[in-house]
């Protein structure tokens, strides 16, 4: 018998709320920008772009992977900043401390979003992928089937570093 008064369990495989994110960031944020940024920013980066509608400048932390040389991959669950980045405009990513200007390019397609989860799996290992937080397996390469799964929850960019 459920008790009225007690909310329901939480689905563990939820993405977290943007109530979280907001907090998260008011953290992170100021410790991506300090010189006490090292703890996190083998993973997170900050991200200063303009808004597309609003023209107000806007940073975030967002989770990275270095890609080629002169190349990043963002991936984020979050859509807010995604629209912003279409067009090709330059914005300013800060990487382990060093501020770099870029210009995004946008992965809209399902098949370039599943070739690219493939090449970051077969990069970066299974316990990379798994750490996407995508349902990939942590113990083997994800399937054709996990890949094309997960290419409809991911949303990617990849920053070509300009200077």
């Amino acid at each position: 018998m459920s008790r009225p008064d007690r909310k329901p369990a939480t689905d563990s495989t939820r993405p977290p709320s943007m109530k979280f994110f907001r907090a998260a960031n008011k953290v992170v944020r100021p410790l991506l920008a300090s010189r006490f940024h090292r703890p996190l920013s083998g993973r997170l980066m900050l991200l200063t772009y303009n808004g597309r509608r609003t023209g107000r400048e806007y940073t975030v932390p967002i989770g990275y992977s270095d890609w080629d040389p002169g190349t990043v991959l963002a991936m984020s669950s979050q859509l807010s900043w995604i629209p912003s980045m279409r067009g090709d405009p330059t914005v300013t990513l800060r990487i382990r401390g060093r501020d770099h200007q870029a210009v995004p390019t946008v992965i809209e397609d399902e098949q370039g979003i599943t070739d690219t989860l493939r090449e970051f799996a077969r990069r970066n290992g299974p316990k990379a992928a798994k750490g996407l937080m995508l349902g990939f397996p942590g113990d083997r390469q994800p399937t054709e089937e996990e890949l094309h799964t997960a290419a409809g929850k991911a949303r990617l960019v990849r920053f070509h570093l300009t200077s």
